[in-house]
């Protein structure tokens, strides 16, 4: 596969606008999202992960889900890992006890409306069972591909780690939900998420981009 951000015009980005496209501690604190390009068809973006991430504290970067776009992820610096899960094969839905299946755990569903496309974020919707099935490392420059249903997490395993995505057209339309699946009853908090960069901020973020993709 070819570098995803090969064709980014790096000089040409409006600063300004992917200033409304950006934000810092994305869907997790720790987390910043920066935005490179977006249209109906196609997003360009970053994410990087700071060293001693709140949520690393407990293995993951956020919690199993979907999407509702296919994709593809390429490691930029460090080293992540990228978690599967399915509904375990062995399971059967009608057990008296499903909890004590061996082959999954059981998880709470949440079904999630982005706040960010006027969503109401994270609405309850029951459980399901979860089997982590396959668990892959990828260093600078290795990249892997995930289609929407697909569910998974990622794990950091190196500090300072910084990943690039594409993001291809939504194939499930914005008024649909995503799911989400927790280990706690609770969803995820949404509190002193989604903060915003100044444009020096930016700037020096995308500064590193380029560096990045000039190593590759």
């Amino acid at each position: 596969m070819s570098a995803i951000l090969r064709d980014v015009i790096w000089d040409d980005l409006d600063i300004d606008y992917l200033l409304t496209q950006s934000y810092k501690d994305f869907h997790a604190k720790g987390l910043d999202y920066v935005c490179l390009h977006r249209d109906a068809g196609l997003t360009l973006k970053a994410y990087f992960f700071a060293e001693g991430m709140d949520s690393q504290k407990a293995g993951e970067v956020v919690n199993p889900h979907d999407h509702r776009y296919n994709f593809v992820t390429q490691c930029m610096s460090g080293v992540i890992e990228n978690q599967w899960y399915r509904t375990p094969p062995c399971w059967d839905p009608m057990s008296d006890d499903p909890i004590a299946d061996e082959c999954g755990e059981v998880y709470e569903t949440h079904l999630w409306y982005t706040p960010l496309n006027g969503g109401v974020g994270f609405t309850k919707d029951g459980g399901w069972i979860l089997q982590r099935y396959k668990t892959y490392q990828f260093a600078p420059g290795q990249q892997y591909w995930m289609s929407a249903p697909e569910i998974h997490t990622i794990r950091v395993v190196k500090p300072e780690t910084c990943i690039v995505i594409a993001q291809f057209e939504d194939v499930v339309p914005l008024d649909q939900p995503t799911v989400t699946f927790t280990k706690s009853k609770l969803p995820p908090s949404l509190e002193g998420l989604y903060g915003t960069f100044t444009a020096d901020q930016l700037v020096k973020r995308i500064g590193l981009l380029r560096e990045l993709q000039e190593q590759l």
